[in-house]
């Protein structure tokens, strides 16, 4: 059988991108902690003399961190799309969630699905590539931030803004299970505060009780007709569910004086997030009549994109997976992530990663050890292919 060099090189280094994902799980990089800098520090650390440019920013107190690698042209440069912070680490779990943990072969620890494994994954890759050899030639980018969980406004959308990120095409290197994924949903946070007359709920008859007023809008958002399908999701349709309501009088003889409602609608392409917003604020307005009155407010827009599957980056992605020997499955991510971002600033952009997408942000959270490997000999292919036909623009 004729060796592969590629393949024995990832295998060579599995000792050490499993170590490089203890070292990151280890850091509790919540939103604002320093732990994000230190994530950052071990990746600098890992490429140092082997990156051709490595450059340390800080975007309005977030830090992020932007490597290049290979001499190659580029206008054919692939971007490796990370970030290093994770979601704080409640509930019960089997084993501390900031120390790297094998059990029946996973590794569990916050972060390794979401994702820390893909991080040092594309790492490693950098590291197999240039010890074949094959960085010349190659142009490779990896733009890593500390904010993805909480809007990315600080994170890849503040490089993109500033021209730091250069790609043609990009891999977000989240979850898909080694699956290629050509798209994501977006999604609309809002908030509703709608506000009444409470006080003694023996004089109910005298009071005006903004929870009657809350329902009655509940009703009127589950009417709102999402009309849109696209069988590529799941589910293929869009969503609109509401993921709070709080109202605290004080006791159970308390009316409240206010009802907080907040509401969650995921999107599909084709929709805009600002029609979202629109219909939203519509259905409020009809259902929320004097003496009751409402204001909203959106916590968050995402768009919602998706790819065809016979784009450049698509296909490189997935002849990257079937010579690792696996079987390239397409998908789509129904969580919503930076790749939205490339995509809208004219990257086309795939999702693949090592990681089960449910386990993302769950209790106990882990990833196969087997899946991280494989991912390295992946993203290595990838990095050391001449760039796909339609990357680099005709002269």
């Amino acid at each position: 059988m004729t060796a592969d060099p590629i393949r024995e090189r990832a295998a060579a280094h599995e000792a050490a991108v499993l170590d490089l994902l203890a070292r990151l799980v280890a850091e509790d990089s919540v939103e604002g902690s320093p732990a994000i800098a230190a994530c950052l520090d071990i990746v600098a650390d890992r490429l140092d003399g082997v990156a051709a440019t490595v450059d340390r920013l800080d975007l309005d107190g977030v830090p992020a961190l932007v490597v290049r690698a290979g001499d190659g042209d580029p206008a054919g440069r692939l971007t490796f799309s990370g970030h290093v912070d994770v979601v704080p680490a409640a509930g019960g779990w089997g084993s501390p969630p900031f120390r790297l943990t094998a059990r029946d072969a996973r590794l569990y620890g916050r972060g390794t699905c979401d994702m820390k494994a893909g991080v040092a994954a594309a790492v490693e890759a950098v590291r197999v590539v240039a010890e074949l050899g094959l960085l010349s030639g190659a142009s490779v980018e990896l733009a890593l931030t500390g904010d993805e969980e909480v809007g990315s406004e600080r994170g890849t959308r503040a490089l993109l803004a500033a021209g730091r990120i250069s790609g043609r095409a990009a891999v977000c290197c989240e979850p898909t299970g080694l699956g290629v994924f050509l798209g994501n949903r977006g999604l609309v946070w809002m908030d509703v505060a709608v506000t009444g007359r409470g006080g003694h709920a023996g004089m109910a008859h005298a009071l005006a009780n903004p929870i009657d007023a809350a329902a009655t809008l509940i009703g009127a958002l589950g009417a709102i007709p999402l009309t849109v399908r696209d069988d590529r999701f799941e589910p293929p349709v869009p969503t609109l569910t509401v993921t709070r309501v709080r109202a605290d009088g004080g006791g159970r003889n308390v009316v409240p004086d206010r009802v907080e409602v907040g509401l969650d609608r995921r999107l599909l392409p084709g929709e805009d997030p600002e029609t979202a917003i629109a219909a939203i604020e519509r259905a409020v307005g009809t259902a929320v009549r004097p003496p009751f009155a409402a204001q909203t407010s959106v916590a968050r827009r995402w768009p919602p994109y998706a790819i065809d599957a016979g784009r450049p980056v698509a296909l490189a992605a997935a002849a990257a997976v079937r010579a690792a020997g696996r079987e390239p499955a397409f998908g789509m991510d129904s969580a919503a992530n930076d790749s939205s971002w490339l995509d809208a600033a004219g990257i086309d952009t795939v999702l693949l990663g090592p990681g089960d997408p449910p386990q993302a942000h769950a209790t106990d959270e882990h990833v196969d050890a087997a899946e991280v490997v494989a991912a390295v000999e992946i993203y290595a292919r990838l990095m050391a292919e001449p760039a796909p036909a339609g990357l680099i623009p005709e002269p």
